[in-house]
Formats: structure tokens, sequence, C-alpha cells
């Protein structure tokens, strides 16, 4: 696809959270090579921004802190309750409390 001043556009995805845009090539080498190679969103590159001020520390790392929060974030929220009931299960069989003698 081209824009009328003969730049041409591309569908970019996020390499964090997997949303789409589209933007001139031009800027999406700017990403890229602002975030070692990899084009990710606007929202995701302000988060990462945060994280670097937060953590002090540099983009790859940030985009690493970043990427590994959007995984745990996008699992369905019944498997996270099914996984805090798990946990909560697994504690009260293993406490003292709960051998049938003191039930």
């Amino acid at each position: 696809m081209a824009m009328g001043n003969s730049e041409v556009v591309k569908v970019a995805e996020c390499g964090c959270c997997g949303m789409w845009e589209e933007c001139t090539v031009e800027y999406i080498g700017r990403v890229k090579e602002r975030f070692g190679g990899v084009w990710v969103c606007g929202l995701c590159a302000e988060a990462i921004k945060d994280e670097q001020a937060r953590l002090g520390v540099g983009v790859e790392a940030a985009l690493l802190v970043h990427a590994k929060f959007r995984q745990t974030a996008t699992v369905d929220p019944s498997v996270r309750i099914a996984r805090s009931l798990l946990q909560f299960l697994k504690k009260m069989i293993s406490s003292p409390a709960a051998s049938p003698g003191k039930l």
C-alpha cells in the first residue's frame, strides 16, 4: 500500500501484544531500531519506557519484563482462578491441621 506522498505503508504486528497497525516502512524501521529489532505498538512502547524508568534497566531488559507480563496477563481469568484454588487446596492438604484426627 502507498500513501499520497509515495511513502510505502505496511502492516506491522506488535512483538508483545500482537496488535497490528499500518505504518510507513520508515517508521517501522525506527521502532525496530529502538527496540532491538522488534516492532512494538505505541501502548507497549510506553509500558516498556515505564519499565525502564521503574527498574533502571536498558530497553532489552524492559522489553523482556513487559513481554513476560503480557504472557501472564493474557491467561484466561478462569485458568487463573483454577490455579489459585489448586494452590489453596494443596496448602490445606499439606497443613498439619488437615490430618484426619484434627478435622
